[in-house]
């Protein structure tokens, strides 16, 4: 991928959300870059759609046990791990505080799936044009055809959730968590965390 468009995947990142930004006092997109940089140490493929040469939307999934681009995910993973030991996150603790928040996966569910959505965005511009259901249906295809089984999206109040509901994935778990994307959902101290399911194989 070229670097201008991992510039423009940070842009979406942090318009969309604050992945941590105002309670760690980070300068700048380096959350943005932080949260990218974990994406990255994860996945096994990126999907983009583009338009004139730029991403306006991507979705990636991650495999368990996967020994697939080891070298390229410890590469992003020294890089995320500088970026947060930097003077760009002031307060640190409150990063990983932010972080564990949105890891509400219980434990009965820890070895329940063997694969994950990690990413799902499409630019702000470009939403209602189907192109997050275009995505999603081309990362299950090739989940699919990795041998992943089952697949773990978890998402929360500030995203448009119900979408997964119209692409077969099925609500197995909720927990009420602080609500670090306050402006997203109504200036509220908590807000519902959600994990799905979607089956691509009945095993």
């Amino acid at each position: 991928m070229r670097i201008k468009h991992h510039k423009q995947i940070v842009d979406m990142l942090y318009k969309e959300w604050d992945l941590g930004k105002k309670s760690s006092k980070a300068k700048g997109k380096t959350c943005a870059w932080i949260y990218w940089f974990e994406i990255l140490n994860e996945v096994e493929e990126v999907i983009t759609e583009k338009k004139d040469n730029n991403i306006i939307g991507i979705c990636a999934y991650s495999k368990c046990g996967s020994k697939k681009h080891i070298i390229r995910k410890k590469i992003y993973e020294l890089l995320k791990n500088l970026l947060i030991s930097s003077f760009l996150v002031k307060n640190k603790e409150n990063l990983y505080k932010y972080n564990n928040d949105y890891d509400y996966l219980p434990k009965e569910l820890e070895n329940y799936f063997d694969g994950e959505i990690t990413i799902l965005i499409v630019d702000k511009q470009y939403r209602g044009k189907q192109i997050g259901k275009k995505l999603l249906n081309k990362t299950f295809e090739i989940a699919k055809n990795d041998n992943i089984n089952n697949l773990q999206i978890s998402t929360d109040e500030s995203c448009n959730y119900k979408f997964y509901e119209s692409l077969g994935c099925t609500k197995i778990y909720e927990k009420t968590i602080p609500n670090r994307e306050v402006d997203k959902c109504g200036n509220k101290t908590t807000e519902e965390g959600y994990i799905y399911e979607k089956k691509l194989r009945n095993i």
